[in-house]
């Protein structure tokens, strides 16, 4: 069977290209009966190349264009459909929460994985222009119910979206995601950032600059901590902005709020950086009202970094029991949690044990025989 996959999609340093190139690096080293047509940027492409091997596996290759939203879009609807239809083939794969709503027409199965609830959960939180966005859900929704199969990365995220949108769970499946090889392996390089101490205590958060990550609660929280622990420490916020807004309220808050240095911000930063900024830190502090999966807690924890997180949507499914929770709404907590972190190093102690065991059932090489098994049965 010739299966189509697209991975035409941003730039960014986002969890959707983590997804996208670390499906293809796996795929590259599986031995299948099948023959794979991915259609990639050029961007991602350059990446892609450097470790392929495999020849079952072509590639076609799309104006780095592609990478913006409108313009995706527009190729994905109206033009996609026919390169499918002239290669031969049969069934798509598409992880990019949308697929060509014509595709059935030319007799073309789709498998979708979906890897956010957000528009259905929080649409007033997302980033964007709102006409946009709800156009994009629409498109999604239509996607969802055109497909054969949906994919998503957690039991959360199926029990959701199976309710908000009236879908029989028996089309749903789950496969959680895997984190880079580089955070499981012990002789990973370190890279670090010029002019950047990391001698000094710090606590660390790594977020895309978005509403619902409730940024600014946490800064909230931080900054009653610094005014009644006598603890020398900083906060290192690691942000992808998505949200330039919202960025600007952080940037004004923290400048209105805090001395020098007390909150050292980084952003868009790539993510070679973060093995030495997560094994160095005290503590990783993480929180979103709307998560389906999330990776960076489970990266934190491969480096033996402690691990403070809100108790919301997928995230306890995936953390369970390695790590600490906390209501993102509760400044009082989330500052008592942090201290008692800190402060208590059997507590501690047993969060990196528990850490470095558990990250080790989320692999690339599990989620990808997993996703095989679905797209070729």
């Amino acid at each position: 069977m010739k299966v189509a996959i697209d991975f035409v999609g941003t730039n960014l340093g986002s969890g959707t290209k983590t997804y996208n190139i670390n499906f293809c690096k796996e795929l590259e080293n599986t031995s299948t009966n099948n023959e794979f047509l991915i259609f990639v940027t050029e961007s991602y492409f350059r990446e892609i190349k450097l470790f392929k091997k495999n020849p079952k596996i072509k590639y076609k290759i799309k104006s780095n264009i592609l990478s913006k939203i409108l313009p995706r879009l527009i190729w994905m609807q109206f033009i996609f459909p026919f390169e499918l239809k002239i290669a031969g083939i049969k069934k798509l794969y598409s992880p990019m929460n949308l697929s060509p709503l014509i595709l059935k027409f030319f007799k073309i199965k789709i498998v979708l994985a979906l890897h956010s609830n957000l528009p259905w959960v929080y649409f007033n939180l997302m980033p964007g222009n709102i006409f946009r966005n709800f156009f994009t859900k629409k498109l999604m929704e239509l996607s969802i119910r055109n497909c054969e199969t949906l994919i998503v990365d957690s039991y959360f995220a199926k029990n959701e979206i199976s309710e908000i949108l009236k879908i029989n769970k028996d089309k749903i499946e789950v496969i959680h995601l895997g984190i880079n090889d580089k955070y499981l392996s012990p002789n990973e390089k370190n890279n670090f950032i010029k002019n950047f101490d990391y001698s000094q205590k710090y606590i660390l958060s790594v977020l895309s600059c978005v509403r619902y990550h409730n940024i600014i609660k946490l800064l909230k929280a931080f900054k009653i901590f610094i005014n009644e622990k006598n603890i020398e420490i900083k906060f290192v916020l690691v942000l992808q902005v998505l949200d330039k807004e919202y960025f600007i309220e952080i940037e004004n808050y923290i400048k209105n709020n805090f001395k020098n240095n007390e909150i050292i911000l980084f952003n868009n930063i790539q993510s070679e950086y973060l093995l030495s900024l997560y094994r160095k830190a005290q503590l990783y502090l993480f929180s979103s009202y709307c998560e389906v999966f999330g990776l960076t807690s489970l990266e934190a924890m491969s480096q033996g970094c402690p691990v403070l997180i809100s108790k919301n949507s997928a995230l306890p499914e995936i953390n369970s029991d390695a790590c600490i929770y906390f209501n993102p709404d509760n400044e009082n907590e989330i500052k008592d949690k942090i201290y008692k972190i800190l402060n208590d190093s059997n507590l501690k102690n047993d969060l990196i044990n528990k850490g470095f065991f558990h990250v080790r059932n989320f692999t690339w090489k599990n989620n990808l025989k997993k996703s095989l098994s679905i797209i070729e049965k």
